[in-house]
């Protein structure tokens, strides 16, 4: 049986895609030990001709396709064709260091029945661009790193993370009721831990994300993750105290909510000059006016994507279990099929 079986779900990142595969094939784990499933989301791009000659030169390499629209769909095609006893799950754009794959099943061979977290950086160290420069400085790597914590299921983030097989089968693999972005990792790594999987950091298996959000790109992903986070809750309503009630700056946002949209809106121009300024000067920490507008802007976007979840659910525009096909959900929400 093989030992380790990587996942990689893909849409429309075909040149990134190519990069992530060159580093994953070439591994000091030897290539009758691990096996490597990628599973195409329906690209539109140039990703069948890249993967075509990728499996000429990598024999463990396996192909498959998913139409059905979201991650959490696609990687379950991995999971139901894997062989490895252990299932490593990465994203088209993380570039491997080359012991990731033997690092994960040494953690695992140490900590039979624990889920490893793998290290990933990101290639911002020397970027001049100012809202890099802030997710550098204030380690964000995704839209929900901003919550924080102790290492639980809420780090159970799948651009770098390793789960036997059994217990993924034991827990039925991810909802697919997430078709947009964000949160199917984390409800994924909540039954689990459920189930008695313990979240352990693994900070040797370590992968680079090459990944380079603009300031609007990422907060559309903000709002995503926080239009999925209300889906988080609706299937688990005990973790609403986890992730929103208990925040105080939350608190304070939903009391302004109005007022700080308003503001944003008409500081506009000044934001827009700070910034400009900012590119000027090189690769230090962006200035505290411009590293607190940021802040605010990440968690205000992040929970006007709960609300709109919770007004949608409201208004009976969704059921509160699982969208029916072509029901309008905000545009926000619809994950784009780009190369962002």
């Amino acid at each position: 049986m093989l030992k380790l079986s990587v996942v990689i779900p893909t849409l429309n990142r075909a040149d990134l895609l190519a990069l992530t595969l060159d580093r994953i094939g070439t591994q000091t784990l030897p290539t009758d030990q691990y096996e490597i499933l990628v599973v195409d989301n329906g690209s539109s791009d140039h990703t069948a001709s890249v993967l075509a000659q990728k499996c000429s030169l990598y024999r463990n390499l396996k192909t498959f396709s998913q139409l059905k629209r979201g991650a959490a769909a696609t990687r379950n095609v991995g999971i139901r064709n894997a062989a490895g006893e252990t299932i490593l799950f990465i994203d088209d754009d993380i570039v491997a260091d080359p012991k990731l794959a033997e690092a994960h099943l040494r953690y695992h061979r140490q900590h039979p029945g624990a889920s490893i977290i793998g290290r990933v950086t990101a290639p911002w160290k020397t970027s001049k661009d100012p809202f890099l420069r802030y997710l550098r400085d204030r380690g964000i790597f995704n839209p929900y790193s901003i919550t924080g914590g102790p290492m639980d299921f809420s780090y159970y983030h799948t651009g770098n993370v390793s789960t036997s097989r059994k217990m993924l089968q034991d827990v039925g693999g991810f909802n697919e009721e997430f078709f947009i972005y964000g949160m199917e990792d984390i409800e994924l790594g909540y039954r689990l831990e459920k189930l008695g999987c313990r979240m352990l950091h693994g900070p040797d298996a370590q992968a680079e994300h090459h990944y380079y959000p603009t300031y609007d790109q990422f907060i559309q992903r903000c709002e995503q993750a926080g239009y999925s986070l209300g889906k988080l809750i609706d299937l688990h309503p005990e973790l609403k105290n986890r992730f929103v009630e208990n925040g105080r700056r939350t608190r304070m946002l939903k009391k302004f909510h109005f007022l700080y949209r308003l503001f944003t809106i008409a500081s506009k121009p000044i934001s827009d000059r700070v910034v400009q300024w900012e590119e000027n000067r090189g690769t230090a920490k962006v200035a505290p006016l411009l590293d607190q507008h940021y802040y605010w802007a990440v968690r205000y976007h992040f929970f006007l994507g709960y609300s709109q979840f919770n007004r949608y659910s409201k208004d009976g525009k969704h059921t509160s279990r699982l969208m029916p096909a072509g029901q309008r959900i905000p545009n926000f929400a619809i994950e784009p099929r780009s190369k962002v």
